[in-house]
């Protein structure tokens, strides 16, 4: 359909040229696409991005490669000096270059991993006793000013999956915070949920602050691992009463955030998220009612109301993006 479209529009300025209503220079300036296709320059520019961070990326794998490699052959202080000496190389490095540049935004997310392998290195030379948890949150701490100084979206990435980390390793290690008894399991879900949410907040309030060059990844991020939290524990509070405060604060959610990412604040992809979330959570509710029907009509059931509403879900959203595209 849209490549009809488009020969419908071409024959139609074709004609118009011919009737004298366009001149040639006008001509040439409507053929132009909507979405020129990228100049040489572009992807030399995206290149030099890719290879300067997987790079970084890979020299500090190469150091804990090493360490692990040659374990009992290294002493407890070369084994320090040679992680210190690789964390300062790329803090130094980053220093000499400037800060808008890709190098220097690949060595400063080279510094925040060097910074995770010195601390587990530490850990385990000293045998401190600490727990993975406190690990990951120490890190998740040290990572922060690499994240502000870089600006950029890959070390803000690295800041979340271990900031995630530290806060499932540390109500994991409380008690059975998923499966377990209910003090356990909103806590958890909860503390997720809200720093999520508070990342997604500061990103699109400040995501220009944040970020070198604006990138919708970290919203979405955040917003994936907001409803991923409150998603399952809205299934859970099905079956137990307890946690049914989960489902009145998903609902509410739903209730802004609908709204905001289809018409304030436009994004498709964090409202498909919502919107397919919806129908998981109403799923489970809906197994909660007819647990007590035959497994097979129970299955039956269930799968056509998820395919039906998958099928809503989808034929709504392909609307909404036609409409953002007219």
């Amino acid at each position: 359909m849209k490549l009809m479209d488009d020969i419908r529009r071409r024959d139609q300025l074709l004609d118009w040229t011919e009737q004298g209503l366009l001149s040639r220079e006008q001509l040439q300036r409507a053929l132009v696409p909507e979405r020129p296709q990228p100049a040489a320059r572009h992807w030399l520019a995206a290149l030099d991005r890719v290879l300067a961070f997987y790079g970084c990326l890979l020299l500090a794998l190469g150091v804990l490669f090493f360490f692990a490699f040659n374990w009992e052959e290294l002493h407890r202080f070369t084994k320090l000096a040679l992680a210190a000496a690789a964390l300062s190389g790329f803090a130094g490095i980053a220093l000499l270059m400037p800060r808008e540049s890709v190098v220097g935004r690949a060595t400063l997310m080279g510094a925040a991993l060097a910074t995770g392998g010195l601390l587990a290195l530490i850990g385990q030379t000293y045998q401190t006793g600490a727990d993975i948890w406190q690990l990951f949150a120490v890190w998740t701490v040290l990572s922060l000013p690499w994240a502000l100084l870089s600006r950029s979206a890959a070390c803000w990435v690295l800041f979340w999956l271990v900031a995630n980390l530290a806060l499932v390793r540390y109500f994991a290690s409380t008690g059975s915070w998923l499966f377990g008894g209910l003090h356990g399991v909103s806590p958890g879900l909860l503390s997720l949920a809200a720093f999520n949410a508070l990342l997604l907040v500061l990103f699109e309030c400040w995501g220009g602050r944040l970020l070198l060059q604006p990138s919708r990844l970290l919203p979405r991020l955040a917003g994936c691992g907001a409803l991923a939290a409150l998603g399952l524990g809205a299934m859970i509070a099905w079956w137990r009463p307890g946690l049914g405060h989960l489902l009145l604060i998903l609902a509410a959610i739903y209730l802004v955030g609908i709204p905001i990412y289809r018409r304030f604040r436009p994004d498709l992809l964090l409202l498909a998220m919502q919107l397919y979330s919806l129908v998981a959570v109403l799923t489970a509710g809906l197994a909660r009612l007819l647990q007590d029907i035959d497994d097979f009509a129970l299955v039956w059931l269930l799968g056509l109301f998820v395919l039906l509403g998958s099928a809503m879900v989808s034929v709504w959203l392909q609307r909404c993006y036609r409409e953002d595209q007219q």
